[in-house]
Protein backbone atom coordinates (compact mmCIF):
# COMPACT_ATOMS: atom_id res chain seq x y z
CA UNK A 1 0.00 0.00 0.00
CA UNK A 2 1.35 3.63 -0.74
CA UNK A 3 2.04 5.50 1.92
CA UNK A 4 0.89 8.99 -0.02
CA UNK A 5 -1.96 9.25 -2.96
CA UNK A 6 -1.05 10.92 -6.29
CA UNK A 7 -0.98 14.35 -4.75
CA UNK A 8 1.83 13.80 -2.68
CA UNK A 9 4.29 12.39 -5.15
CA UNK A 10 3.71 14.80 -7.34
CA UNK A 11 3.77 17.54 -4.74
CA UNK A 12 6.88 16.25 -3.98
CA UNK A 13 8.38 15.86 -7.67
CA UNK A 14 7.29 19.25 -8.51
CA UNK A 15 8.83 20.56 -5.11
CA UNK A 16 11.80 18.79 -5.66
CA UNK A 17 12.02 20.22 -9.71
CA UNK A 18 11.55 23.72 -8.43
CA UNK A 19 14.03 22.96 -5.35
CA UNK A 20 16.70 21.96 -7.29
CA UNK A 21 16.50 24.98 -10.08
CA UNK A 22 17.46 27.39 -6.89
CA UNK A 23 19.31 26.00 -4.72
CA UNK A 24 22.94 26.07 -4.40
CA UNK A 25 25.96 24.84 -2.33
CA UNK A 26 25.05 23.24 0.67
CA UNK A 27 21.30 23.19 -0.31
CA UNK A 28 21.70 20.95 -2.67
CA UNK A 29 23.67 18.40 -0.63
CA UNK A 30 21.09 18.99 1.84
CA UNK A 31 18.28 18.06 -1.06
CA UNK A 32 20.20 14.91 -2.04
CA UNK A 33 20.06 13.88 1.29
CA UNK A 34 15.88 14.79 1.87
CA UNK A 35 15.50 13.13 -1.57
CA UNK A 36 17.46 9.80 -0.66
CA UNK A 37 15.69 9.41 2.72
CA UNK A 38 12.43 10.25 0.86
CA UNK A 39 13.26 7.18 -1.44
CA UNK A 40 14.46 4.48 0.71
CA UNK A 41 11.27 5.20 2.74
CA UNK A 42 8.80 5.65 0.36
CA UNK A 43 9.80 5.12 -3.25
CA UNK A 44 12.75 2.52 -3.44
CA UNK A 45 11.51 1.90 -7.06
CA UNK A 46 12.77 5.47 -7.92
CA UNK A 47 16.40 5.24 -6.63
CA UNK A 48 16.77 2.52 -9.83
CA UNK A 49 18.78 4.81 -12.07
CA UNK A 50 21.57 5.20 -9.19
CA UNK A 51 22.25 1.81 -9.91
CA UNK A 52 22.72 2.38 -13.93
CA UNK A 53 26.46 2.94 -14.43
CA UNK A 54 25.63 4.95 -17.03
CA UNK A 55 23.63 7.32 -14.72
CA UNK A 56 27.40 7.71 -13.18
CA UNK A 57 29.21 8.38 -16.08
CA UNK A 58 26.88 11.29 -16.67
CA UNK A 59 27.34 12.47 -13.16
CA UNK A 60 31.16 12.41 -13.88
CA UNK A 61 31.29 13.65 -17.29
CA UNK A 62 29.69 16.92 -15.13
CA UNK A 63 32.22 16.72 -12.50
CA UNK A 64 35.07 16.60 -15.03
CA UNK A 65 33.85 19.28 -17.24
CA UNK A 66 34.01 22.18 -13.98
CA UNK A 67 37.94 23.05 -14.34
CA UNK A 68 37.35 23.47 -18.13
CA UNK A 69 34.36 25.81 -17.79
CA UNK A 70 36.67 27.50 -15.00
CA UNK A 71 39.44 27.60 -17.40
CA UNK A 72 36.98 29.24 -20.28
CA UNK A 73 35.53 31.65 -17.71
CA UNK A 74 39.13 33.47 -17.40
CA UNK A 75 39.51 31.98 -13.75
CA UNK A 76 43.54 31.77 -14.34
CA UNK A 77 45.25 34.52 -12.95
CA UNK A 78 45.13 33.31 -9.30
CA UNK A 79 47.41 30.76 -9.99
CA UNK A 80 46.72 27.06 -10.88
CA UNK A 81 45.31 26.16 -7.24
CA UNK A 82 42.47 28.76 -6.99
CA UNK A 83 41.62 27.60 -10.86
CA UNK A 84 41.38 23.93 -9.47
CA UNK A 85 39.24 24.41 -6.87
CA UNK A 86 37.00 26.72 -8.34
CA UNK A 87 36.25 24.44 -11.18
CA UNK A 88 35.72 21.63 -8.62
CA UNK A 89 33.14 23.39 -7.02
CA UNK A 90 31.26 24.42 -10.10
CA UNK A 91 31.82 20.54 -11.47
CA UNK A 92 30.20 19.37 -8.09
CA UNK A 93 27.37 22.22 -8.06
CA UNK A 94 26.82 20.72 -11.66
CA UNK A 95 26.47 17.57 -10.75
CA UNK A 96 24.34 17.63 -7.78
CA UNK A 97 22.48 19.78 -9.99
CA UNK A 98 22.02 17.09 -12.29
CA UNK A 99 21.78 14.26 -9.38
CA UNK A 100 18.79 16.31 -7.36
CA UNK A 101 16.37 17.03 -11.12
CA UNK A 102 16.98 13.03 -11.88
CA UNK A 103 16.02 11.87 -8.29
CA UNK A 104 13.03 14.53 -8.02
CA UNK A 105 11.74 13.36 -11.35
CA UNK A 106 12.35 9.50 -10.31
CA UNK A 107 11.28 9.39 -6.91
CA UNK A 108 7.53 10.75 -7.39
CA UNK A 109 6.61 9.39 -10.94
CA UNK A 110 7.91 5.96 -10.21
CA UNK A 111 5.27 5.53 -7.79
CA UNK A 112 2.10 6.85 -10.26
CA UNK A 113 0.63 4.59 -12.41
CA UNK A 114 -1.83 5.61 -15.39
CA UNK A 115 -4.55 5.62 -13.16
CA UNK A 116 -3.13 7.49 -11.08
CA UNK A 117 -2.20 10.31 -13.14
CA UNK A 118 -6.29 10.18 -14.33
CA UNK A 119 -7.93 10.44 -11.55
CA UNK A 120 -5.57 13.54 -10.14
CA UNK A 121 -6.66 15.32 -13.69
CA UNK A 122 -9.46 14.02 -13.76
CA UNK A 123 -10.62 16.07 -10.03
CA UNK A 124 -9.41 19.41 -12.28
CA UNK A 125 -11.55 18.74 -14.93
CA UNK A 126 -8.55 17.99 -17.26
CA UNK A 127 -8.96 14.27 -17.80
CA UNK A 128 -7.48 14.25 -20.99
CA UNK A 129 -4.95 15.46 -20.09
CA UNK A 130 -3.96 13.81 -17.25
CA UNK A 131 -4.51 10.34 -19.52
CA UNK A 132 -1.67 11.80 -22.08
CA UNK A 133 0.88 12.82 -18.82
CA UNK A 134 0.56 9.18 -17.81
CA UNK A 135 0.69 7.82 -21.30
CA UNK A 136 4.38 9.86 -21.57
CA UNK A 137 5.11 8.39 -18.20
CA UNK A 138 4.75 4.93 -19.11
CA UNK A 139 6.35 5.14 -22.41
CA UNK A 140 9.29 6.98 -21.06
CA UNK A 141 9.93 3.66 -18.84
CA UNK A 142 9.97 1.20 -21.79
CA UNK A 143 11.56 3.76 -24.22
CA UNK A 144 15.26 2.88 -22.73
CA UNK A 145 14.49 -0.54 -23.45
CA UNK A 146 13.24 -0.32 -27.08
CA UNK A 147 16.28 1.71 -28.01
CA UNK A 148 18.26 -1.32 -26.45
CA UNK A 149 16.80 -3.79 -28.47
CA UNK A 150 16.75 -1.95 -31.11
CA UNK A 151 20.60 -1.18 -31.44
CA UNK A 152 20.93 -4.98 -30.37
CA UNK A 153 19.48 -5.84 -33.36
CA UNK A 154 21.07 -3.77 -35.80
CA UNK A 155 24.34 -4.46 -34.54
CA UNK A 156 23.72 -8.31 -34.61
CA UNK A 157 22.99 -7.84 -38.88
CA UNK A 158 26.00 -5.89 -39.06
CA UNK A 159 24.23 -2.47 -39.39
CA UNK A 160 27.18 -0.87 -37.54
CA UNK A 161 30.10 -1.26 -40.28
CA UNK A 162 27.73 1.34 -42.12
CA UNK A 163 27.05 4.03 -39.36
CA UNK A 164 24.78 6.65 -40.93
CA UNK A 165 22.75 3.85 -41.94
CA UNK A 166 22.71 2.39 -39.20
CA UNK A 167 21.49 5.57 -37.37
CA UNK A 168 18.56 6.26 -39.41
CA UNK A 169 17.00 2.95 -39.41
CA UNK A 170 17.68 3.17 -35.59
CA UNK A 171 15.56 6.25 -35.37
CA UNK A 172 12.98 5.27 -37.66
CA UNK A 173 12.39 1.87 -35.76
CA UNK A 174 12.70 3.70 -32.37
CA UNK A 175 10.17 6.26 -33.20
CA UNK A 176 7.61 3.58 -35.11
CA UNK A 177 7.91 1.40 -32.05
CA UNK A 178 7.07 4.20 -29.85
CA UNK A 179 4.08 5.18 -32.28
CA UNK A 180 3.11 2.11 -32.18
CA UNK A 181 2.90 1.97 -28.65
CA UNK A 182 1.12 5.13 -28.11
CA UNK A 183 -1.60 3.29 -30.71
CA UNK A 184 -2.37 0.51 -28.71
CA UNK A 185 -2.37 2.39 -25.53
CA UNK A 186 -4.85 4.72 -26.59
CA UNK A 187 -6.87 1.41 -28.44
CA UNK A 188 -6.79 -0.37 -24.86
CA UNK A 189 -8.34 2.72 -23.08
CA UNK A 190 -11.21 2.86 -25.99
CA UNK A 191 -12.12 -1.65 -25.81
CA UNK A 192 -12.61 -0.15 -21.93
CA UNK A 193 -14.66 2.61 -23.10
CA UNK A 194 -12.16 5.34 -21.79
CA UNK A 195 -13.59 9.02 -22.83
CA UNK A 196 -10.82 11.45 -22.16
CA UNK A 197 -13.49 14.01 -22.78
CA UNK A 198 -15.55 13.27 -20.29
CA UNK A 199 -14.47 13.95 -17.15
CA UNK A 200 -16.80 12.38 -14.18
CA UNK A 201 -15.18 15.32 -11.66
CA UNK A 202 -14.41 11.91 -9.25
CA UNK A 203 -11.13 13.12 -8.68
CA UNK A 204 -8.37 11.38 -5.85
CA UNK A 205 -8.59 13.36 -2.85
CA UNK A 206 -5.32 14.12 -1.20
CA UNK A 207 -4.95 12.40 2.22
CA UNK A 208 -3.34 13.50 5.44
CA UNK A 209 -0.34 12.17 4.76
CA UNK A 210 0.11 14.74 1.28
CA UNK A 211 -0.32 17.08 3.86
CA UNK A 212 2.22 16.30 6.40
CA UNK A 213 4.61 15.82 3.19
CA UNK A 214 3.47 19.42 2.50
CA UNK A 215 4.07 20.54 5.29
CA UNK A 216 7.42 19.24 6.06
CA UNK A 217 8.77 20.03 2.58
CA UNK A 218 7.59 23.67 3.25
CA UNK A 219 9.59 23.86 6.12
CA UNK A 220 13.03 23.14 4.86
CA UNK A 221 12.20 25.76 1.90
CA UNK A 222 11.69 27.83 4.79
CA UNK A 223 14.97 26.65 6.63
CA UNK A 224 16.94 26.86 3.69
CA UNK A 225 16.10 30.78 2.42
CA UNK A 226 16.59 31.89 6.58
CA UNK A 227 19.91 29.86 6.96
Amino acid sequence: MKHFSAWGYLLFTLWGLGTALVARGWELAALVAVELVFGLVWSQEGLRPLRRWRFWMFIGTALAMGPWLGRRAGMTEAGAFPLSMVGLSMGLEMAGRALTLMLAFSLGLSSLSLSDMVAVFDGLRLRGLGFALGVAMNLLVGLQDMARTTFETIKLRGGLRRPLVALRLFLVTLVSNTLSYGDQVVQAASVRAFDPERGGGMGLSPRQADVCLGAVLASFSAGCLLL
